[in-house]
């Protein structure tokens, strides 16, 4: 019975991740449960399809789910870029100190807290609304010991916490508002900051589009920072990229292997295909070299407008 349940969850997690989650005149009749808005945007959460899904409104546009979870399997990821950036339990074995920049529904918060139990995790979100859905409709509760919340821009919290002499394993770069990754969180200055905040083994993933106008000029920008670095891209579906990078020169990919094949049952559970992973991991320089760097003087937002 339980192999069969488990199944049957795959299989929703393989067809959820086959749709694109955007707001079409056909879904216009999901069932709004709770908007509000914030300093920030409008926030709202709809039930479709035997989800909920936050997300945030945005004028003349299709509004793009931000957070997505299934009511009958919470467990089961939704979105690509969960499973994506599941691919840091090739790259760290152990970790203490994770931080997360950007909370959203806290689906991320939570499966990190399951996969580590050990780690204390540290999440900054802006949007105080954001994080009050999350504990509401995504079961994000930093009542627990292991658990805080920071409600902050998150380069100040970056910033502040290089003062503190604050350092983490894992830093997970998720902060987007409705049209992309926030301007001063792309570039240069930032990812030296963010690269200071990680411990001299830490690994650093960032969330990403593939599609983005500013995909030349953001990978161009990592590479300046970091040097080599590894993209997680599923090849059938090249919307979400997630970035690897670190201060040390990461393993070849050969030995990440071993981790797939390790962590194969762990993860089945929320619907990862370690294999596939695996396969999604490249270190393709697949952008234009010449590409200017984002920096705080130069950082095109309007070419995503």
């Amino acid at each position: 019975m339980f192999i069969k349940s488990l199944l049957i969850k795959t299989i929703m997690a393989a067809l959820a991740a086959s749709v694109v989650f955007v707001a079409t005149p056909e879904q216009a009749k999901a069932e709004i449960i709770e908007q509000e808005r914030s300093l920030y945007q409008n926030v709202y959460m709809v039930e479709e399809y035997g989800m909920h899904c936050m997300r945030f409104r945005k004028k003349n546009k299709n509004d793009l789910s931000q957070s997505c979870i299934f009511l009958d399997a919470p467990e089961i990821f939704v979105f690509d870029y969960y499973k994506q950036a599941m691919g840091v339990t090739f790259f760290i074995e152990d970790p203490k100190e994770i931080l997360i920049i950007g909370l959203g529904g806290g689906v991320l918060a939570n499966t990190f807290g399951e996969v580590y139990p050990d780690a204390h995790i540290t999440s900054v979100e802006i949007d105080p609304v954001v994080a009050k859905m999350a504990k509401k409709y995504f079961g994000y509760d930093d009542s627990k010991p292991n658990f805080e919340t920071h409600i902050r821009d998150g380069r100040v919290f970056v910033k502040r916490a290089l003062k503190d002499d604050k350092r983490y394993d894992f830093i997970l770069l998720d902060a987007f508002n409705s049209d992309y990754i926030p301007e001063h969180m792309m570039t240069k200055e930032y990812l030296e900051e963010v690269k200071a905040l990680a411990k001299d083994d830490g690994i650093i993933m960032a969330n990403t589009f593939s599609t983005s106008d500013l995909f030349h000029h953001e990978s161009a920008t990592y590479a300046e920072v970091f040097g080599s670095m590894y993209q997680i891209n599923f090849k059938d579906k090249k919307t979400n990229r997630v970035i690897v990078v670190s201060k040390k020169p990461l393993p070849e990919k050969r030995e990440l292997l071993k981790k797939a094949n390790e962590l194969k049952g762990k993860l089945l559970i929320y619907g990862v295909d370690t294999l596939a992973l695996f396969d999604a991991i490249s270190d393709e320089v697949n952008w234009d070299t010449e590409a200017e760097v984002l920096t705080d003087q130069y950082s095109p937002a309007n070419l995503l407008k």
